[in-house]
C-alpha cells in the first residue's frame, strides 16, 4: 500500500483578493498614465514666424505694462479696427456671383479677394499702428524684454540677491 498525502490548499483571504484587484487597477491606471503620455501628439510649436504681421502674436510679447496701455489705445481707436459691416457683406455677396457666374470668370474671383486684403491690409495697419505708439515709448531693457518674449525665450532671472536693473 501506499501513502498518499492530499495536501488541500487553504483558501485565499478575501481581504486578500481585493487588495490583488485594487493594485492590479491601480498599476493598470499608472500604465495608462504613461501610455497616454507616451502617445499624445506634441502640441504644434506657436512661432512668430508662421504669421509674422499678427497683431495678436506681437501685442501678446509686449511686457504687460505696455499690453493694458495697447488694449486701451485699441478700445478708445475701435472704429478703426472694426471693419464696416456693410462692405463685408458686399464683398460676401461679390464673392458668391463671381462664382456662380456662368461663364465663370477667375479673375472676378481674384478682384473680390483683392479688395479683401485692401480693407483688412487697413485694418492691420491701424493695429500696426498702435503697437508702433507702444514700443515707441520703451525704454532699452523693455524693448529688450519684448525681444526676448517675441523669439520665445524666457526672460533670464538674476542671480539670488543681485539687484534688477
Amino acid at each position: 500500500m501506499s501513502d498518499q498525502t492530499t495536501v488541500t490548499a487553504k483558501p485565499c483571504p478575501r481581504w486578500m483578493k481585493i487588495l490583488l484587484v485594487l493594485s492590479l487597477a491601480v498599476n493598470i491606471g499608472i500604465a495608462g498614465v504613461f501610455a497616454g503620455v507616451a502617445l499624445r501628439a506634441t502640441p504644434p510649436a506657436r512661432t512668430v514666424t508662421a504669421t509674422p504681421e499678427g497683431i495678436a502674436i506681437i501685442a501678446r510679447a509686449l511686457p504687460v505694462k505696455y499690453q493694458r496701455q495697447l488694449r486701451q489705445a485699441l478700445r478708445d481707436n475701435r472704429t478703426a479696427l472694426q471693419p464696416d459691416r456693410q462692405e463685408i457683406a458686399r464683398l460676401r455677396d461679390r464673392l458668391v456671383d463671381a462664382l456662380r457666374a456662368e461663364p465663370f470668370d477667375i479673375a472676378a474671383v481674384e478682384a473680390v479677394f483683392a479688395d479683401q486684403r485692401l480693407l483688412l491690409d487697413g485694418i492691420l495697419a491701424a493695429g500696426h499702428a498702435e503697437i508702433l505708439k507702444q514700443i515707441e515709448t520703451m525704454p532699452p531693457q523693455d524693448r529688450r524684454k519684448f525681444i526676448r518674449n517675441l523669439m520665445g525665450r524666457p526672460a533670464k532671472t538674476p542671480p539670488a540677491g543681485a539687484s534688477r536693473p
